[in-house]
C-alpha cells in the first residue's frame, strides 16, 4: 500500500517541472479537459484485478495530481483578473467558498461511495468517480473560456521559456521562493496525514474503552463517520475564516479602513499572521500522536480530537494559501510557478510514506 501510494508521488515529482509549462503553453481549459480524461481512464483501469494496470494508474495519477493542483487555480486567477470582479466579494470569498463546497462535496461523495459499494461492490465507488468526473468534463468543455500563461494572448512562448521564467522568478524574488517552499511543505504534510490518520487511530483504538466516541460496535475506528467529521471540521474552518482573520487583524494592528474596505497592507498582515498561527498549531497537533502512550486508555480520544482540530485548521488555512499565492505569485506563467513547489510536495510525501515500512 505504501509503495503504491508513494509511486504516484515519485512520478509526480519527475513530471512536475514540465506539467506547469505544458498548462501555460496549451491553455488551462485544454489542460483541465486532459485531467478529466486521464482521471476517468485511471478510475476505469483500477476496477480490474491486474497489478500492472494498478501500477500504471498510480503513475498516471501522479501526473493528474499535478494538473489538479495547478490547472483550476491558475484558470480561476486569470479569469478573476480578466473579468475584473474584485468588487463582487474579493478573492478571499472565492477561496473560502471553494474550501466549504469542496468539503461538503467530500461528505456527499463519501456517502455516495458507501451506497455504491453496498450495491455494486468494490467497483462501485470507482464508477461513481467516473460519473462525477464526466460531469466536470462536460461543464469545462461547454462553460469555460480558454486562457494561457501569457498576459498578452498573442505572445508565443515555448515550454522551455515558461520553465526558465519560473526558475528566474524563484531566484530573483525571495518572497516567492519562501512562499513556494512553505506551501510545498504544508501540502506535503496534508498528503502524509491523509495516508497515516487511519492506521494511527487503529493503533490507539486497541486500548480505547468500548463505547468511546469514534469507535464502532467492534471496537474499530468508525472510518466513515470520522472522515465525515473531518470534512465537517474543514467546512467550519472555511466558514469562520473571515471572522478569525478580522480578529487577527485587530490584534496585530488597528484596522485601517478606506471606503469601508481593508487596505492591501492590512489584508497582507492579517493573512500572513493567521497563516503563521496555523503552521505552528498544526505542527503541535501532528506531533501529539507521537507523544501519546500507545497503550493509554485516553490516547485514542486525544488523538482523534487533535486530528479534528487539525482538519479545522486546514479549512481555516487553505483560503489564506490561495490569497497568498494571489498576492505574491505573478499572473504570467502562473502554472509553471505553481508546479515547482510540487517537487517538494512529491518528494516529502514519497519519503514520509516509504518510511512507514521501517517505522511504526
Amino acid at each position: 500500500m505504501a509503495n503504491l501510494y508513494c509511486l504516484g508521488f515519485v512520478t509526480g515529482a519527475l513530471f512536475s517541472p514540465i506539467t506547469g509549462a505544458l498548462v501555460d503553453k496549451v491553455g488551462r481549459k485544454k489542460a483541465a479537459i486532459l485531467y478529466c480524461i486521464l482521471e476517468i481512464t485511471i478510475n476505469r483501469l483500477e476496477q480490474y484485478p491486474n497489478l500492472a494496470g494498478l501500477i500504471i494508474s498510480r503513475m498516471v495519477g501522479g501526473i493528474t495530481t499535478n494538473l489538479l493542483s495547478t490547472v483550476f487555480d491558475t484558470w480561476l486567477d486569470t479569469e478573476y483578473r480578466r473579468r475584473d470582479i474584485r468588487k463582487e466579494g474579493g478573492y478571499e470569498v472565492i477561496m473560502r467558498d471553494s474550501v466549504i463546497v469542496s468539503n461538503l462535496a467530500a461528505i456527499g461523495s463519501g456517502y455516495l461511495a458507501h451506497v455504491l459499494a453496498e450495491i455494486y461492490g468494490p467497483k462501485g465507488p470507482f464508477e461513481g468517480a467516473v460519473g462525477c468526473t464526466s460531469i466536470a468534463l462536460v461543464v469545462i468543455m461547454f462553460l469555460w473560456t480558454e486562457n494561457y500563461g501569457c498576459e498578452d494572448e498573442n505572445e508565443v512562448k515555448g515550454m522551455k521559456q515558461f520553465m526558465n521564467d519560473a526558475i528566474t522568478e524563484f531566484q530573483s524574488d525571495s518572497k516567492v521562493l519562501r512562499l513556494g517552499i512553505i506551501q510545498g511543505l504544508t501540502c506535503g504534510s496534508i498528503q502524509i496525514f491523509i495516508f497515516l490518520w487511519s492506521p494511527a487511530l487503529r493503533h490507539f483504538a486497541a486500548s480505547a474503552p468500548k463505547g468511546s466516541f469514534g469507535l464502532d460496535n467492534d471496537g474499530e475506528p468508525a472510518y466513515g463517520l470520522i472522515f465525515g467529521a473531518f470534512m465537517a471540521a474543514g467546512v467550519l474552518g472555511g466558514l469562520t475564516a473571515p471572522w478569525i482573520r478580522r480578529i487577527a487583524t485587530s490584534l496585530m494592528k488597528p484596522a485601517i479602513v478606506e471606503d469601508g474596505e481593508q487596505t492591501n497592507d492590512d489584508r497582507s498582515m492579517a493573512v500572513e499572521g493567521l497563516s503563521t498561527a496555523c503552521y505552528l498549531a498544526s505542527a503541535f497537533l501532528l506531533l501529539l500522536p507521537c507523544l501519546l502512550d500507545g497503550q493509554g486508555t485516553h490516547s485514542f480520544s486525544i488523538c482523534l480530537g487533535a486530528f479534528l482540530v487539525y482538519e479545522y485548521i486546514v479549512g481555516l488555512y487553505l483560503p489564506c494559501e490561495g490569497v497568498l499565492r494571489s498576492m505574491y505569485f505573478p499572473a504570467e506563467g502562473r502554472a509553471s510557478i505553481l508546479t515547482l513547489p510540487r517537487i517538494i510536495v512529491n518528494c516529502a510525501v514519497s519519503l514520509g510514506v516509504v518510511l512507514t515500512n521501517y517505522m511504526t
